[in-house]
Parts: structure tokens; C-alpha cells; sequence
């Protein structure tokens, strides 16, 4: 039963990082062709994801929804959650890929690996495994190279572009490593789709976003409807249910394939190009989903 939940959990992590890679390279096309704001995207994206998933688990997850919400405790950790994870994780993230691009926004955000290692070492005062140190220094020396092309002067950022990827870099530790308990309590999809609703709300009012709404044609609103259904619902909802099974380290990890995919739809959709030292970094990066696979951990 355990080896049936690791793998599963896997399984999911992988689909929730290919679909955020999917997710980065439409939300680039978005920014690049529409007047777009970042805040905005998030907000909308949020409150319609989180309404079309409680619809779907409102028939028999209702009880469990509202037992969450009467739980003080689970609700204080909901809302952190959702403020310090998945509003800093989504808004950094688009923010990001607004002043660069979906493949230097995935690359910076992988280094929320580095980030949560770090976290957990200081926690449990102890040190990573082997496999974990050298899935984190393949990770390290991947972003290095994919980012810089292994020449430190040759990565132009802007600071925007490198404040927000940071930023979604430290908001893809938090939302992890918060939502892991929440979920083995209340199970994902209720967690996911409360947390989307109250973080697109709280976006919306704080910052009046009624005011940035963008006028976009049929392709615009087809890159929109993508973004909530695939690069929402699907990717959160899978990789919640795999952070659940395998824990918020290896979940993490598992997100370096979200880069690789970004990246590669770029190349083939928006035509950008890539040198040879770059998808050298990506195979590195890539090699650590591989090296954290190898076994059941004991």
C-alpha cells in the first residue's frame, strides 16, 4: 500500500509540473500579445479554478468543507497557506514571467529546492540524505548553466524579473510545506479549491483589480480558459495529492520538470532558442527527478 501511494504520489507531482510548464508558456503568449496584468491573471485564475473544483467536489466533499472552516486551527493554517503560498507562488510567478520569460521564470523558481532543503535542515537539525544533496547540487549547477549560459556576465535580468523569481522561488517552499498537513486531513481538492477562491478574492478587493481588466479577443480569452482548467485545477490538484504522498522535499523536486517543459513549448510554440550549455543545465536539472526515483526511501 505504501509503494502504491509513493508511486502515485510521483505520478501526480509529474503531472502537476508538466501542466505548470504548460501553463508558463501560454501565460507568456498571454503577456506578449495582450495588456495584460499580472495580479489580474491571478486573481481570475484563482476564483474561477477554485469555483469549478468546489463544484465538482461539493456533493460529497460538503461536510468535509465545512468542518475545515469551523476548525480554528486548520483555518489559521489555510489562510497562511493561501497568502505566503499560493498567492505569493502564483503572482511572483506570473510577475515574473511578465518582465523576463516562462523559461527564465521556471528556471529562478527551481531554486526553491535549494530554499527547501535549506528550511528543512535548520528544522530537524539534521543533514540531507546523499541522494537529496546531490539531486540539490545537480539542481544547482542545472540552473546555473541554463540561466547564465556557464557565464555569470551573460545573464541579463531585469530586477524585476529577478525579484519575482526569487520570490515565486521562496512562495513555491511555502505552499508545499503548508498545504502537505491540510491535505492529510482534509484531502486535496477540498484545501485547493478554498484556498483559490479566498486568496483570487483577497487579490481582487485588496488591489481593485476590476479596474485592470483587459480587453482581450477569442484566442486571448482560449489562453485564459487553458490557464485556469489545465494550469490551475489540474496542475495544484495533482501536485497537492503527490506533496501529500511523498512530502514536500521530493514534491519539490519533482518540480524541476517544470522548466524542462516550459522551455521546450517556448522553443516550438514562441520560438525561443536555446545553446547548447543551456540544455545542458536542463539535463542536469532533469537527472535530479531521476535520482530521487530510484528507490523507496526505507
Amino acid at each position: 500500500m505504501m509503494h502504491t501511494h509513493y508511486q502515485r504520489g510521483f505520478i501526480c507531482c509529474a503531472v502537476g509540473a508538466i501542466t505548470w510548464g504548460l501553463n508558463g508558456a501560454v501565460s507568456q503568449f498571454l503577456f506578449m500579445h495582450y495588456p495584460v496584468d499580472p495580479a489580474w491573471l491571478s486573481a481570475i485564475r484563482m476564483i474561477c479554478a477554485g469555483f469549478l473544483l468546489l463544484f465538482l467536489i461539493l456533493p460529497k466533499k460538503h461536510r468535509k468543507i465545512g468542518c475545515m472552516l469551523r476548525d480554528p486551527t486548520s483555518l489559521k493554517k489555510l489562510i497562511l497557506m493561501t497568502v505566503f503560498g499560493l498567492i505569493l507562488c502564483q503572482y511572483s510567478y506570473l510577475s515574473s514571467i511578465k518582465y523576463s520569460n516562462s523559461g527564465t521564470a521556471t528556471i529562478l523558481q527551481t531554486l526553491c529546492v535549494v530554499f527547501l532543503s535549506l528550511y528543512l535542515a535548520v528544522r530537524f537539525r539534521r543533514r540531507p540524505k546523499n541522494r537529496e544533496l546531490l539531486a540539490i547540487l545537480l539542481a544547482v549547477a542545472g540552473v546555473y548553466l541554463a540561466a547564465t549560459d556557464g557565464n555569470p556576465a551573460s545573464m541579463v535580468l531585469s530586477g524585476k524579473g529577478l525579484f519575482w523569481g526569487l520570490a515565486a522561488a521562496v512562495g513555491a517552499v511555502i505552499f508545499p510545506t503548508l498545504s502537505q498537513g491540510l491535505a492529510w486531513q482534509w484531502e486535496a481538492p477540498p484545501v485547493n479549491a478554498v484556498a483559490m477562491i479566498f486568496g483570487g478574492l483577497l487579490l481582487t478587493f485588496t488591489l481593485r483589480l476590476w479596474r485592470a481588466f483587459p480587453v482581450l479577443d477569442q484566442a486571448g480569452w482560449a489562453a485564459v480558459a487553458f490557464i485556469i482548467i489545465v494550469g490551475t485545477v489540474i496542475s495544484f490538484s495533482f501536485f497537492i495529492q503527490g506533496v501529500c504522498d511523498i512530502g514536500p522535499l521530493k514534491g519539490t523536486l519533482m518540480g524541476t520538470l517544470e522548466p524542462l517543459v516550459a522551455s521546450a513549448v517556448s522553443a516550438c510554440w514562441l520560438h525561443t532558442s536555446f545553446h547548447a550549455v543551456e540544455l545542458l543545465g536542463y539535463a542536469l536539472i532533469l537527472s535530479t527527478v531521476f535520482i530521487i526515483m530510484v528507490k523507496p526511501e526505507e
